[in-house]
């Protein structure tokens, strides 16, 4: 998968598999309920909403993408929906991250849960 923020590839950040991709309907004003009891939505859009885990980073690299996630304005991506990639404006954020691993040179960073620094990308 290629990831790209604002024009900067943080693909490396990715593992090669396990991002999930759900979509958020945008509804109309004319959503109602007609006389029989029926709901009628007016759905105008979808939106993509991305969350993958990212591979345990140095803290170099974790302050890069926590820059890039506050500043992000487009996100550069690969939509299954339409297996092509795509860009959009997005907003994208991080799960909270704790030190894991700490030596004289490097740090890595994670979740309480064990699971990763996780990113969400959500359109705007």
């Amino acid at each position: 998968m290629i990831l790209k923020i604002d024009g900067v590839d943080y693909s490396s950040y990715l593992p090669k598999r396990g991002y999930s991709v759900t979509y958020k309907p945008i509804m109309g004003a004319n959503s109602c309920y007609t006389l029989d009891g029926k709901y009628h939505e007016d759905i105008l859009a979808y939106k993509a909403i991305i969350t993958t885990e990212l591979l345990p980073m140095t803290a170099t690299q974790l302050s890069a993408i926590i820059n890039a996630c506050q500043n992000c304005k487009v996100v550069e991506y690969f939509d299954a929906k339409t297996n092509a990639y795509v860009v959009k404006e997005t907003k994208a954020t991080l799960s909270t991250a704790t030190l894991v691993f700490n030596t004289s040179s490097k740090q890595f960073w994670n979740d309480s849960l064990q699971k990763g620094v996780i990113l969400t990308i959500e359109e705007v």
